[in-house]
């Protein structure tokens, strides 16, 4: 039978991010995606105009019917949130449907570039930061680590030339996981030329690194936590799917890079798909 996740996210019409990176990758991957939007936007949030609309309204009612139709999720995976109250509806839908077999993933959402995003507020941060503690899997970047973590961002990005780089962010990381279970991957951890994702646990920590390529890109931590969720369902070690995450995400940047580009439009993905349904065969 199919494995079933309920995606919890946005649906943006041009980036190439949130639920139209996620759908495409679950399905390549085995995993049946059920997508519950918490906004629709004519496009992501950062191009230079966008009109957004709150989807809050419709969640009691997705809860209710998937209740009422005997819905049964093997994963559930949140990301973007247009506002704080989603939190509570989301922590809400993970009490209502976890099951002793249902893994939860949360991309905690929340900034970038050291700063959170312009949508966002303190009080969401926070409900975030709660909400964060229930996921058996997390995917923060280097801001929402910090953010998680109460961190100075600056300060830790001055430390980037530091040979125990790595390792700081490391301990970092592994002092944030909420329980003995929880893992957090850390995506797009840059050093030198390269780009670092890692995953950490209480004991363990482990990085596959690839080439840095051009700058920020829409989408790629959509597309990461999309791999690692599937990978998840399909019994993979994170490890392991954290380095075809990071593989996948390569060729997709590495191809995009070779012509002008907008990195508000997301990366050149989809050719690429065929490496995680090799994957899925092998």
């Amino acid at each position: 039978m199919v494995k079933k996740a309920a995606v919890i996210n946005d649906l943006s019409g041009f980036g190439k991010c949130s639920l139209t990176a996620a759908i495409p990758v679950l399905c390549t991957m085995g995993i049946q995606p059920c997508p519950l939007p918490t906004a629709i936007l004519t496009n992501q949030t950062g191009f230079k105009n966008h009109y957004c609309h709150d989807f809050t309204q419709a969640f009691d009612a997705y809860e209710e019917m998937w209740q009422k139709n005997d819905a049964v999720f093997d994963g559930i995976y949140s990301g973007f949130v247009a506002k704080a109250e989603q939190i509570d509806k989301i922590a809400h839908f993970i009490h209502t449907f976890k099951r002793s077999f249902t893994k939860v993933l949360v991309d905690p959402v929340m900034g970038d570039h050291g700063k959170i995003y312009a949508s966002y507020s303190e009080k969401t941060c926070q409900k975030m930061c709660t909400l964060a503690k229930q996921a058996d899997i997390l995917t923060p970047n280097l801001t929402e680590l910090c953010i998680l973590t109460g961190t100075d961002f600056h300060s830790l990005k001055e430390k980037e030339k530091d040979p125990a780089y790595l390792d700081i962010i490391s301990e970092i990381a592994q002092k944030a996981t909420a329980h003995k279970n929880q893992k957090i991957a850390v995506t797009g951890i840059r050093k030198n030329h390269f780009v670092y994702n890692g995953v950490f646990s209480k004991e363990e920590r482990f990085f596959a690194k690839s080439k840095l390529y051009g700058t920020h890109f829409s989408g790629t931590g959509d597309l990461f936590a999309s791999v690692l969720c599937a990978g998840m369902l399909n019994g993979e070690k994170i490890e392991d799917a954290v380095q075809t995450a990071t593989v996948f995400l390569e060729h997709a940047i590495a191809d995009t890079v070779q012509e002008a580009y907008d990195p508000n439009n997301g990366i050149n993905f989809e050719p690429y798909l065929y490496l995680l349904a090799e994957k899925r065969k092998a």
